[in-house]
């Protein structure tokens, strides 16, 4: 009789296994609400609405006074300006962020190899943005605020730089960009860029505009 009972006991235990086993996702389904929530939206877009976004990029180009080219004028080779900005802000949307930015472009206008003498052109700005994607890798940047000009000239005298700033000017900076994702991920991305800034300084009646193609990096 025992042997019976332990036979029924054990087929019992065979069939709620195999009806259990036959379930949709087996043993392991989750449950409701085990998965987190899906990281991109309809159409691609990575889910990072409400999310802090900050970063930098930095690039090469040229500077304009006025229209006209700036260029090294006692150098032997042509030189490039630099950019450098950074970023902080905070997504409004999916697609749009609102941040602080600051970018600095660098030109040098002339350079002495006897004596060391450099003096370059600095534009400043700091800036009110907003960028938006138009596709999950393909954003758009614009922004507006104020900008500072001045020239720094350095020298060597002893082994010591010492730097000498001219007066500087104030004005108001405008700048737009495009970018694309090289590489794109909920939290991370790293960018190619172009970038074009205009200073416009009543005081001398000058526009000094930097346009730039560089690397940037985002974090979310």
């Amino acid at each position: 009789m025992k042997t019976i009972q332990t036979v029924v006991a054990f087929g019992v235990l065979a069939a709620l296994v195999d009806v259990a086993s036959a379930q949709p996702g087996g043993y392991y389904a989750p449950q409701p609400g085990y998965n987190a929530a899906p990281q991109s939206l309809p159409g691609g877009f990575h889910r990072r609405g409400g999310r802090i976004i900050f970063g930098g990029n930095v690039g090469l180009g040229g500077m304009s006074l006025n229209g006209q080219d700036l260029d090294c004028a006692d150098c032997n080779y042509g030189t490039l300006s630099l950019q450098v900005a950074g970023h902080i802000g905070g997504f409004v949307g999916p697609r749009l962020a609102l941040m602080g930015e600051l970018q600095g472009n660098f030109q040098t206008l002339s350079s002495d190899r006897f004596t060391g003498d450099t003096t370059t052109l600095v534009q400043g700005a700091a800036l009110f943005a907003a960028q938006y994607w138009l596709t999950p890798q393909l954003w758009i940047k614009g922004g507006i605020g104020i900008s500072n000009l001045r020239t720094e000239r350095s020298y060597y005298g002893d082994g010591i730089v010492d730097e000498v700033n001219e007066v500087p000017e104030n004005g108001l900076a405008m700048m737009g960009a495009v970018g694309y994702e090289l590489f794109s991920a909920p939290r991370f991305s790293v960018d190619l860029q172009a970038r074009i800034i205009n200073g416009s300084y009543d005081q001398t009646d000058n526009n000094v505009s930097a346009g730039s193609i560089g690397i940037g990096v985002n974090w979310f």
